[in-house]
């Protein structure tokens, strides 16, 4: 199995982190400045300051850390852009209620707003070169880049850190056939015409990032670097840490500079509030928790639809919005940890957006979902619950009071979801370290050894050969030149028999 022959290779390398020691070193975190983001690095950072390093992050201005890295100090940019990045999530938000969302638009608009920040802010970078940085742990996004030009600048070695890499980016030769690009739903058994599909997004995407995307100036920064040298950047990672796990996905075969540390944001639950340990223990058939995460913004309509539903049953509603009022069996919140909600004995369901971070969560602590995607690898993501019998999703265009109704009950009536959740958290519980230590052994390692050993010789290896496009275009060419031959020699054949008999006969 995939996971015998490539995670547990990562075990025995990286438990050699405690019979080695490896100096206290200086470590930055570049992180996008959303909550979700900075809670997978975050969870790396604390691991890693109690083995001993120094670890900061770099955030705008105005991006309040305090929720999702209260522990860990930073530096800060010197301007004040983070609204930008929130408008453009803002506006992605409204087109996926509205059902008109395409990942084209949603790549451009993130990257344009985060890529501004980055690329101008010299005195932001003028502080980072003062700190003499040993090693940066880099949030990565395939459609950005820029984030990788911070470890340029600064002359040092990275790992990229993410929930969805693109395999071609970390240097994998992939099977097309097996590995879902992360912008469509497909799951890891694919008819023709999806494999087909696949196939061309990969390849697609390569063409769009390197030549279809806007450039910008990062002259500032990266004298000299061309635009598809900057995209090459990504492969030049020492090692990529992607919070993905076998046991709620798909197996792949993966080379070793790739390790899957899925669920860096799961904890032990801490105690909740007294009064929401009260709204819970009261809940006599249970608490169904709602939440679309920090950006995610409902209209009128939705909103109408979601409460109309609650309204019909016996279950309480926990639901995080942007107020707070208490109607009939419904407490809408600003604010919770929905990790410790989810602990609560009495949860059985979660309704949620399938962002990468609480489906792990809901995940570990063994509780079905009812998704529905709004952005980016949300909708593969969604299509995990379906494949893995944990849970449902539909499209928000799909909304109905029908359709919200017969989701609910029918997950909260077939034992099916929670029992294969139960058991696929159980089997992820069973590892002998958590994800963020698998992390931080890994960062640990090639700090003091380098990766180059646990890497294909990636910066030499293009797109085309990872795929092996070459190799098949090759082999198609003298396929058509071999059949040309052969209908040639049957021709002349023919033609010859054909005199031949024009001979006998005169």
């Amino acid at each position: 199995m995939v996971f015998s022959s490539s995670v547990c290779i990562f075990l025995a390398i990286f438990s050699l982190h405690y019979q080695q020691q490896v100096h206290a070193v200086k470590i930055l975190a570049v992180s996008i400045p959303s909550y979700s983001h900075v809670s997978e690095s975050n969870a790396v950072a604390v691991e890693l300051v109690k083995r001993g390093h120094q670890v900061k992050f770099y955030f705008p201005d105005d991006f309040d850390s305090s929720q999702c890295a209260p522990d860990i100090p930073s530096i800060r940019y010197g301007q004040n852009t983070i609204y930008h990045v929130i408008n453009a999530l803002d506006k992605v938000s409204e087109l996926a209620a509205d059902g008109k969302l395409a990942s084209f638009s949603f790549m451009q608009t993130v990257r344009k707003a985060i890529c501004a920040q980055i690329i101008n802010d010299t005195t932001g970078l003028e502080k980072l070169r003062e700190e003499k940085f040993d090693f940066a742990i880099v949030d990565y996004l395939f459609f950005v880049k820029c984030n990788l030009l911070i470890p340029y600048n600064l002359s040092i070695p990275f790992a990229g850190i993410s929930s969805a890499i693109v395999l071609l980016d970390a240097g994998q030769p992939i099977s097309t056939s097996v590995s879902p690009f992360v912008f469509t739903s497909y799951t890891t058994n694919m008819a023709f015409h999806e494999r087909l599909i696949n196939t061309v997004s990969h390849i697609m995407n390569k063409i769009a990032t390197y030549y279809l995307l806007e450039a910008y100036d990062y002259s500032k920064i990266a004298p000299g670097l061309s635009w598809i040298e900057l995209q090459q950047l990504s492969k030049k990672a020492e090692i990529y840490l992607e919070n993905s796990d076998v046991v709620l996905g798909y197996p792949k075969p993966l080379m070793p500079n790739l390790i899957q540390v899925g669920g860096l944001t799961v904890k032990p639950p801490k105690p909740l509030p007294k009064n929401i340990q009260k709204f819970f223990d009261d809940a006599k058939h249970g608490v169904i928790i709602v939440s679309f995460g920090s950006i995610y913004k409902f209209n009128d309509n939705l909103r109408n639809i979601f409460m109309s539903v609650f309204q019909k049953l016996k279950q309480k509603i926990f639901w995080k919005a942007d107020e707070e009022k208490e109607i009939g069996n419904v407490w809408i919140t600003k604010w919770f940890s929905q990790n410790d909600a989810l602990a609560h004995p009495n949860t059985k369901l979660i309704i949620y957006h399938c962002g990468n971070n609480g489906m792990f969560e809901s995940f570990y602590h063994g509780v079905p979902l009812i998704c529905i995607p709004h952005a980016a690898d949300q909708f593969m993501n969604s299509r995990k619950l379906e494949y893995l019998k944990i849970g449902r999703f539909f499209d928000i265009v799909d909304l109905t009071e029908e359709l919200l109704q017969e989701c609910i009950l029918d997950v909260l009536g077939d034992p099916k979801y929670t029992a294969n959740i139960k058991h696929l958290s159980e089997i992820y519980r069973s590892r002998p370290e958590t994800a963020a230590e698998r992390a931080a052994s890994a960062i640990e390692h090639v700090i003091k050894y380098g990766g180059k050993h646990l890497r294909l010789n990636q910066v030499d290896l293009s797109t085309f050969q990872l795929l092996a496009v070459d190799v098949w275009f090759t082999i198609f060419i003298m396929l058509i030149v071999f059949i040309k031959i052969i209908l040639f020699i049957l021709g002349f054949c023919k033609r010859f028999l054909q005199s031949k008999r024009k001979v006998k006969q005169n």
